[in-house]
């Protein structure tokens, strides 16, 4: 009796054809060389315009500074005249006396210069806002730092 043969049926692997995808080939600028007759004097050029441009940047950063502390001053003082206008208010008002009294009619006077030094009540100090300037004295920094560099690369040329 012979044996039959069984076959195994092998699943066949189909493989994956690779895509060709359209590859946009930008056209290769030409490099060209250019001869700079005074390199020394071109850097020395570039560098003092860089300093230039520094010095701008620090003289920014000071002012916005000095709009930021102009920012909180002005809330300060918007504060403290709410709190004067809440007192004038409450305690003030009820030692007028009450009744019904017409305006008086202002005349305008004429204006007279009259120097005069009253003297000034000092009141409590509240503390004062602190205007977080990490991040601009941080940049500040940043820019002596590059200014001393570009200096120093200038002196080194001369």
């Amino acid at each position: 009796m012979a044996k039959k043969k069984v076959v195994r049926k092998t699943s066949t692997k189909r493989t994956k054809k690779a895509v060709k995808r359209k590859t946009v080939s930008r056209e290769k600028e030409p490099e060209y060389m250019v001869q700079v007759n005074d390199p020394k004097n071109a850097r020395k050029n570039i560098l003092e315009s860089l300093r230039e441009v520094i010095i701008f940047m620090q003289s920014y950063e000071k002012f916005k500074k000095i709009q930021e502390e102009k920012v909180a001053t002005f809330n300060q003082l918007k504060t403290s005249i709410t709190e004067i206008n809440r007192l004038v208010e409450g305690q003030l008002k009820s030692h007028f006396p009450k009744g019904k009294l017409k305006a008086l009619g202002i005349k305008p006077e004429p204006v007279k210069k009259v120097q005069v030094e009253a003297p000034v009540p000092e009141m409590a100090e509240e503390p004062q806002l602190e205007v977080p300037v990490k991040k601009t004295t941080s940049e500040l920094d940043e820019l002596e730092a590059q200014l001393k560099d570009i200096e120093g690369q200038l002196r080194s040329m001369n």
